[in-house]
């Protein structure tokens, strides 16, 4: 049945005409002029009825191409939404990026990340600025967001970062509603533990954290994290605090380089002090 139809939507011209010069040939050959005006109202009936009568049936050569041109023309839109969509998100984040650096404390560089790799199971990516843009080894980075790690390595044009999703990064931070310090170090997830918090200090869910005076890597005061869990261990004298960092580590595109470099002096005595204590092990 429906190869019927298929044969008649495509050839429905063809039959129309068909019927239409079999009609003709047929008054011909009546011969008779009055029969023949009698037909001819008969006829303009008969193409009307037959057109009314296939009408309804669509023609499916061109349902395939209407249907191919609509599929095309929602590719098009879908693919203009995505890249509306994708505009309007990076006009947000240069737009805090922008506000962020403008009422920074320390002089910031704008970088994008331009790559992310893991060494021996610590966390590192490149981003597109280096000495040539004055960055030079041990300066923070960080979005507008928090802390994200350290300038490990400079070329010209670019620089590698440890992030601080390692397990040999140590942050010394600062809870900011009590002033409480500890060393805040990776948990292997997506979360920090705070570390050195006797179990009698005030410390509560929702706390934020910052880098605090004592560190000598950091400038005190970037945000670091909220307190989201504070578990009691009645067998060890520290709480277990968990932290769940501000920037998001896993997404980074953007980022800000602070010019601040760690005093020298100093880390040059704390790192002597770690090699005498290496040594008496």
């Amino acid at each position: 049945m429906q190869s019927l139809i298929d044969f008649v939507a495509r050839f429905k011209e063809l039959i129309t005409f068909t019927a239409l010069v079999i009609i003709c040939l047929s008054l011909i050959s009546i011969g008779n002029v009055s029969q023949i005006g009698g037909f001819r109202a008969i006829l303009i009936g008969t193409v009307g009825n037959l057109q009314q009568l296939f009408s309804w049936i669509p023609n499916p050569q061109a349902l395939r191409n209407e249907n191919r041109a609509l599929r095309e023309l929602n590719l098009q839109l879908s693919t203009e939404v995505i890249r509306m969509r994708e505009a309007s998100v990076e006009n947000n984040r240069l737009r805090k990026m922008i506000e962020f650096q403008q009422v920074a404390t320390l002089p910031m560089i704008p970088a994008q990340v331009v790559g992310k790799s893991v060494v021996e199971m610590r966390n590192f990516m490149t981003i597109n600025r280096g000495s040539s843009d004055s960055i030079t080894v041990g300066m923070p980075v960080r979005t507008d967001a928090g802390l994200v790690g350290m300038i490990v390595g400079v070329s010209s044009n670019f620089s590698i970062v440890e992030l601080i999703t390692n397990r040999n990064v140590k942050i010394s931070s600062r809870i900011l509603r009590t002033g409480i310090d500890g060393i805040s170090v990776w948990s292997g997830g997506e979360n920090f533990i705070l570390n050195n918090i006797p179990e009698s200090f005030d410390v509560q869910e929702g706390d934020y954290v910052v880098t605090s005076d004592f560190s000598n890597k950091y400038p005190t005061g970037i945000p670091f994290g909220e307190i989201i869990e504070v578990v009691e261990d009645p067998s060890s004298l520290f709480k277990k605090i968990y932290i769940e960092p501000f920037a998001n580590i896993s997404s980074l595109e953007q980022v800000f380089v602070v010019k601040f470099l760690p005093d020298p002096e100093r880390l040059k005595l704390i790192e002597q002090i770690e090699e005498q204590l290496k040594l008496r092990k």
